[in-house]
């Protein structure tokens, strides 16, 4: 039962720091990712020689076997859990609050058509329409959950895919043929734009084709059931209180680190040795497949191992630095990809093809930490950041405190 004041509504709750340190640390990850691509501007890189070329090397090792395709899962899972607690400790107070999420929602999809002026693969839209699961979800009872989960991650479509592959095409088309690629009629590429248009020409693209595009790859790559999975999930681990009191919790952190990372080298061997015994189209989508699976293992086993590392005693780790990025994380986002664009696109600097991976992830790290730093030092002053504290106060529709009070002795 939660303790309550003479008043009669309960205390207000304390911030989960190793929640906020996770947070950063995807979005760390997102940044080494989308800088990487240059943010969807794909030109060719002349190749570099001496230390650079090795150093590139390195950076497109990171790139690979740490961060894409696995930041973005852990930002799912903590936007599933993030929805539980909002819900949860508004209940606590005897509020029901699915109605007003609903209309945080419809403004992050707003906030995410403004990032998207500037950046076609924005995940704010994609988390303002999905996440309305949530809250059709957030009722119902644990065993469904866990059910829908289960058949979400087990990734339906890449499955199925495989299976056509050996002789169910009449049952199941490939999804492959599902749509029609782009017609060269419909207009200049979003490389040819992204390096030669205005930033007016780039947003358009973005805002249509851009768009469309967007929402087959995430249909046809799996990511909506990935998306919709690591919610629920999320959801079931702010059920269960996985991430209270994590300090004592070190046990169950330790298995769930032996088990996922166990289960992350299985599948990692499995995708080396299994496709290549296999004809071309039954190994490609196979290999698809347990690509899939083998991030959500290798997810499972970063968090965990985020969570030892992070709640262990004595160590000097930047606790502060990287939980302020946390409670800045739609700031944070938005303001890389500003940053960026103008680095990469023509209408800013035109860099793209000057900056190899290895200067890419040196670019992204240092940007990162600025803001890190930049967080911290605005966190002592103020509430919330800037985006954070302009939605909620478009979610409560009325203005919310901004400054932190002086205190007085």
């Amino acid at each position: 039962m939660t303790a309550r004041t003479p008043a009669g509504t309960p205390p207000q709750a304390a911030r989960i720091t190793i929640l906020d340190i996770l947070r950063a640390l995807a979005l760390l990850g997102i940044v080494i990712v989308h800088a990487h691509d240059h943010f969807n501007l794909y030109l060719p890189i002349p190749p570099a020689e001496g230390w650079q070329a090795a150093a590139n090397s390195a950076a497109d090792w990171v790139y690979e076997y740490l961060f894409v395709s696995k930041s973005f899962l852990l930002f799912s899972f903590l936007f599933g859990l993030s929805f539980f607690i909002q819900l949860d400790r508004q209940e606590q107070k005897g509020v029901d609050f699915r109605k007003r999420f609903m209309w945080r929602l419809a403004l992050l999809f707003l906030f995410g058509l403004a990032h998207t002026l500037f950046y076609d693969g924005d995940i704010l839209t994609i988390f303002g329409v999905l996440g309305f699961a949530l809250v059709a979800l957030y009722k119902r009872g644990t065993p469904l959950l866990v059910i829908l989960c289960l058949l979400c991650l087990m990734q339906p479509i890449s499955f199925m895919d495989t299976l056509s592959r050996t002789g169910m095409a009449d049952i199941w088309p490939h999804s492959s043929g599902w749509f029609q690629p782009a017609s060269p009629a419909a207009g200049p590429s979003r490389e040819f734009l992204y390096e030669h248009g205005s930033w007016s020409e780039a947003a358009l693209w973005n805002l249509t084709q851009g768009q469309t595009g967007k929402w087959q790859f995430l249909l046809l790559s799996g990511r909506i059931w990935q998306t919709l999975g690591l919610f629920i999930l999320g959801m079931l681990a702010g059920r269960w209180h996985v991430f209270v009191d994590t300090a004592n919790k070190r046990r169950l952190f330790l298995r769930m680190l032996g088990i996922s990372g166990t289960l992350f080298l299985a599948l990692l061997l499995a995708r080396l040795f299994l496709p290549t015994r296999l004809d071309y189209p039954l190994g490609a989508d196979l290999r698809h497949l347990l690509v899939q699976w083998e991030n959500l293992a290798y997810a499972a086993a970063f968090v965990s191992a985020a969570v030892l590392l992070f709640t262990h005693p004595g160590l000097p780790l930047p606790f502060r630095l990287l939980s302020s990025a946390g409670k800045c994380t739609l700031t944070c986002y938005v303001t890389q990809t500003l940053v960026f664009t103008f680095l990469f696109f023509g209408w800013g600097l035109g860099l793209a093809q000057d900056m190899g991976p290895w200067a890419c992830l040196c670019a992204a790290v240092a940007v990162f930490l600025l803001q890190a730093w930049a967080c911290r030092l605005w966190l002592s002053y103020f509430l919330y950041g800037p985006l954070e504290w302009l939605w909620r106060t478009a979610t409560m529709c009325r203005i919310q405190p901004f400054r932190k009070e002086k205190e007085t002795g």
